[in-house]
């Protein structure tokens, strides 16, 4: 195996030298770099990024917490964060905590023993003192704890748009199957801009909630099938996912109805999903590459200790397609 001693022989210069000149320190003339990077190519020298990470305590790495990347919106955000870590120059590790909150735990660390730079936690099973005590910079996406700077989607925006739509659209009796109530999350905010734009209207409506099992599974045909037994007379569907809105479309047609003339879905996310279904889904477009922008932008910030905010939202689109 070649080492560095090889190298600072082959180039004529120090160990000190060749170590300075990989992670360019000090003052060093173009011909003495230029015979280091020579004398590593020509043996083919790879530097050891741990063993340069141990004199500047850096490995370049920003770790990841998903719950899940089965489902698409979580893969299409881990996309995003490995497009922009490699334009930033920074490596990424991910970690998927199945909604586990030991798993997290061990998550956390990991990527503490591995040197990352900094954590953005997009998950929501760790405990807020666990988190704030970890001593990385860390970001938080769709998440809110305090002392972490956040980064949220306008759920309020999107949940308004929603419903309003539905209304605009002539629904008398609208239902919202949300996510998980007892989670406190963001995402409530849609089911509460939901409610107000309701009852604003005078407009009738009912609640559902899925549960942890239906989220991990990605099933929710039974509260589903529940919703279209005792609802008959509904006439607009709001889904917190584009994965609900999804099922409740072959649920429609599985129980006779029309779509969207006899009643109108709109789902949220606006994964690639929403654009294969038939009728192809009107949804809440969470506008996943400025939110990993920001994200990002926040941890480049924190690296280099500037002044973050405690807050940033990011604002979501409305998409109408043939749903409503």
């Amino acid at each position: 195996m070649v080492t560095i001693k090889d190298v600072a022989s082959r180039a004529g210069v120090s160990i000190t030298t060749v170590s300075r000149v990989m992670n360019n320190r000090g003052p060093l003339s173009e011909a003495t770099k230029k015979a280091v990077y020579d004398a590593m190519k020509e043996l083919g020298y790879l530097p050891n990024d741990v063993a340069r990470a141990l004199g500047k305590n850096s490995l370049n790495i920003i770790g990841l917490i998903v719950p899940t990347i089965k489902h698409p919106f979580f893969g299409e955000m881990v996309h995003e964060f490995e497009y922009e870590t490699y334009l930033r120059g920074y490596k990424l590790m991910v970690f998927a905590s199945n909604y586990d909150y030991e798993k997290e735990k061990q998550c956390v660390s990991l990527l503490r023993r591995n040197m990352v730079d900094c954590i953005i936690y997009a998950s929501h099973s760790m405990g807020t003192d666990f988190l704030e005590d970890i001593h990385i910079p860390a970001v938080t996406l769709e998440n809110v704890f305090s002392g972490l700077p956040a980064i949220l989607s306008d759920n309020a925006q999107g949940g308004n748009l929603a419903t309003r739509h539905l209304i605009a659209r002539g629904c008398k009796k609208i239902v919202h199957i949300s996510g998980q109530q007892d989670l406190r999350l963001s995402a409530d905010e849609r089911t509460k801009a939901f409610i107000a734009a309701c009852e604003r209207k005078k407009v009738a409506y009912r609640i559902y909630s899925a549960d942890e099992k239906m989220l991990n599974e990605m099933d929710y045909s039974n509260l589903i099938s529940r919703v279209f037994n005792e609802n008959p007379d509904m006439d607009g569907i709001f889904a917190s996912s584009d994965i609900i809105a999804a099922q409740c479309i072959q649920a429609a047609w599985s129980f006779g109805y029309r779509i969207p003339e006899e009643v109108k879905i709109v789902g949220y996310d606006d994964i690639c999903l929403s654009r294969m279904t038939y009728p192809p889904l009107t949804t809440v477009r969470q506008n996943i590459k400025d939110l990993v922008k920001t994200a990002m932008d926040t941890v480049v910030d924190l690296i280099e200790e500037k002044d973050v905010p405690d807050i940033q939202t990011i604002p979501v689109t409305f998409i109408e397609r043939r749903t409503t």
